[in-house]
């Protein structure tokens, strides 16, 4: 455990440098920034409304989607593109405690920046309209979308050298293209899964606001949203315990 330890901290130092804390940084504000330009004085229909506009269309589908996946992809990937990973897998440290470090990494120094973002979108709204009860269900969704990122793209980034412009075409091809229009894929789209999570948290208000692209075929349910967690976490788990075993780290 101690090892595992060492590892999380190293890879989180690795991932959370001051560039990258400036550039994600400024990236998940951008969606506050729009929610601060919306003119007029609305009502608390149309403050809704814009705030659920913007976490959904500039938040959830661009600036956490980019976030999460190119600090995942980076959480093996720097270490393997540097020829420092085949050192750590020398130590007698098993695979799995690895896989564990390095994904709980990725998905804490992920969080840290979209759970910022998500604060700040979410204060803004909830100073506007004085109502504070989206700003939990919103951190949560933005936690689980974090995660489900973090899950598909650790391995990626172990895998293959152009990870973050796969990364950058599954978002903007698959999820925000071929996802919207085969609904049943929605369980493939980790931004839709955190907004389920978000929507199901949030007052029953909200349900006749959300577009139906936001959520595809997911039903707002934490149970379900918590059985689809466990099982990308745990295939992510052995998928890339099964990496460090098996592909040459050269």
């Amino acid at each position: 455990m101690k090892a595992a330890g060492y590892i999380a901290r190293a890879t989180l130092r690795q991932l959370l440098g001051v560039r990258r804390l400036i550039l994600f940084g400024t990236l998940v504000l951008l969606p506050t920034l729009l929610l601060l330009v919306q003119g007029g004085d609305p009502g608390p229909r149309d403050l809704l409304r814009e705030y659920v506009d913007v976490s959904t269309g500039s938040f959830f589908l661009v600036a956490l989607p980019i976030t999460a996946l190119i600090l995942s992809a980076s959480a093996l990937g720097s270490e393997r593109a540097d020829h420092t990973l085949s050192f750590l897998v020398l130590r007698p440290i098993p695979r799995w405690s690895i896989a564990v470090a390095k994904l709980g990494a990725a998905f804490a120094a992920a969080l840290l920046i979209n759970g910022f973002g998500a604060l700040v979108m979410s204060a803004v709204y909830g100073a506007r309209a004085s109502d504070w009860a989206y700003l939990g269900p919103m951190l949560a969704g933005t936690a689980v979308a974090t995660l489900v990122y973090t899950a598909i793209f650790v391995p990626l980034g172990y895998l293959t050298e152009r990870s973050t412009l796969i990364g950058l075409a599954y978002v903007f091809v698959w999820e925000a293209g071929i996802v919207s229009g085969i609904e049943a894929l929605g369980v493939t789209s980790p931004w839709r899964v955190g907004y389920a999570a978000f929507v199901a948290l949030a007052p029953s208000e909200i349900n006749s606001i959300v577009k139906d692209f936001a959520l595809a075929d997911l039903t707002p349910d934490i149970g379900s949203t918590v059985i689809q967690v466990a099982v990308f976490m745990a295939l992510s788990i052995a998928l890339v315990t099964w990496l460090l075993r098996t592909k040459d780290l050269a």
